[in-house]
This record gives structure tokens, C-alpha cells and sequence, in this order.
């Protein structure tokens, strides 16, 4: 059997189940690509599960993928599933014959009620990249956008470089969105911005994107929330966690 296991957010919230399957292992793998601890470090979760830890790059993690083995796991920061990567592990390892069992952690999904937001009034989650010489995608905002038609809030997973050790901001996120929003859609929508959930300092503010340039947000990682027409409840919220 080999296991996608979810590890929460930052190293205290594994589960028992996940520290039972892990302890049973042969060899554990941690994905290093896809997202970051809010805080704490690899080193930190060795000490709770009382081994090592070998930490994947993306190449190694798409490409070469030698860590598809019988009783062996791949920890997932967040929750399995969440990225398509871990979907293409699942169809890698039926190609060699192995099971494979997810066992769920908590993720950034678990954290949009703490807006105030109704769970409800969610549409589809799309990812904020950096543009690139030759690459400026607009899929996100079209996703945004569609949403929006649909009176549904949208939850933005903003880029991350992990070689450069670079996370995209909120700030950055809404910089790109202000580029492609010609016609100004989002100019009035309010947003939330969700940075270093689940630590010590975590933080939720709301803005109206056009004043997205006077938002402070140096805690990591962050995640942006752009929101459809409000309710009452989800409007009062929203004031309480005006900047």
C-alpha cells in the first residue's frame, strides 16, 4: 500500500490516524512543492513522528516519482487531493500495481468559514500563478468571473516558487487581477485576505479590491477571497475584520 497522507497546516496538526500509518512505513516522503507549512518545518514534524523525512522537489515528485512504493507515504501539507499532482500519483501507482489509501488533513478549505463567509456560497477554487516570459494566463480570473455570475464567492490559492522561495501575496495576486480587469468587474467586490491560518498569527482582513495597495499582509501563506453579493451575517462579519 502506499499513502498520500494529509498533515494539516503546520506540524501539530497531524492526526493519530496519520502518525499511526506513518509510524508503519518504510520510508516517508513530504511534498515540497505544492504548499507550506503556516508555521513550523520538516524538522519540527520529524521530532512528532520520530523519523526521517525526505523532502521531494517538484521534478522529483512529477517526473521521476521513485517514492511510489509498497508501504511507503507521501506526507501532503494541507489535504491529499487538493492539487491535480496528487490525483496523477494515484493513476502512477495503478500503473505499477500498487494500492494506494488518502488519508484526509486539514486544509485551507477548512479555514474559509473563519471569513464569516457562508460555506454554502463557495464556487470554484482557482490558483493565482506569476506570469513568465512568454506566459501570462487569465484562466483564474475567468473562474472569477464566473463565479461572480453565479453569486458565488471564490477562493484564490495564490502561487508559490519553491526554488526561489517566493510566495505570491495578496498584494501581488491583486496586481495581476487589476492587469487583466479591464472593464474594472472586480474594481468594487469585497475581498478577504487569509494569511498564516492555523498559526499564532494568523490574520483575516477585508478590503474592496481597489484599495487591495493599502492592505498589510507580511504573514504566510495567503490565500484571497473574492466575494459575490453579501448577506446580512456575511456583511457584519466582514466589518468586524476591516483593516
Amino acid at each position: 500500500m502506499f499513502y498520500i497522507i494529509g498533515i494539516g497546516l503546520h506540524p501539530k496538526q497531524i492526526t493519530k490516524e496519520a502518525l499511526e500509518i506513518i509510524s508503519s512505513c518504510d520510508n516517508v516522503y513530504i511534498d515540497n512543492y505544492t504548499n507550506q507549512f503556516s508555521y513550523g518545518n520538516t524538522k519540527d514534524l520529524e521530532e512528532i513522528i520520530q523519523k526521517k523525512i525526505s523532502v521531494l522537489n517538484r521534478e522529483e515528485l512529477e517526473q521521476e516519482q521513485e517514492f511510489i512504493k509498497d508501504n511507503c507515504c507521501l506526507l501532503v501539507i494541507g489535504n491529499p487531493l487538493s492539487a491535480t499532482t496528487h490525483f496523477t500519483l494515484i493513476e502512477d501507482a495503478n500503473k505499477k500495481n500498487i494500492s494506494t489509501k488518502i488519508i484526509p488533513g486539514i486544509s485551507i478549505f477548512n479555514y474559509r468559514g473563519a471569513s464569516g463567509l457562508s460555506e454554502y456560497k463557495f464556487g470554484k477554487t482557482t490558483s493565482i500563478v506569476f506570469p513568465e516570459k512568454n506566459y501570462f494566463p487569465k484562466s483564474f480570473y475567468e473562474t472569477i468571473i464566473n463565479n461572480l455570475k453565479n453569486e458565488a464567492h471564490t477562493l484564490c490559492l495564490l502561487d508559490i516558487k519553491t526554488k526561489q522561495k517566493k510566495l505570491m501575496n495578496v498584494f501581488e495576486a491583486c496586481e495581476i487581477l487589476e492587469k487583466i480587469d479591464t472593464q474594472k468587474l472586480l474594481e468594487n467586490k469585497p475581498c478577504v485576505l487569509l494569511a498564516g491560518m492555523g498559526s499564532f498569527k494568523e490574520k483575516i482582513t477585508s478590503f474592496i479590491f481597489k484599495d487591495y495597495k493599502k492592505i498589510e499582509g507580511s504573514v504566510y501563506p495567503q490565500s484571497l477571497i473574492i466575494c459575490s453579493s453579501l448577506n446580512n451575517i456575511e456583511q457584519e462579519a466582514l466589518n468586524e475584520h476591516r483593516q
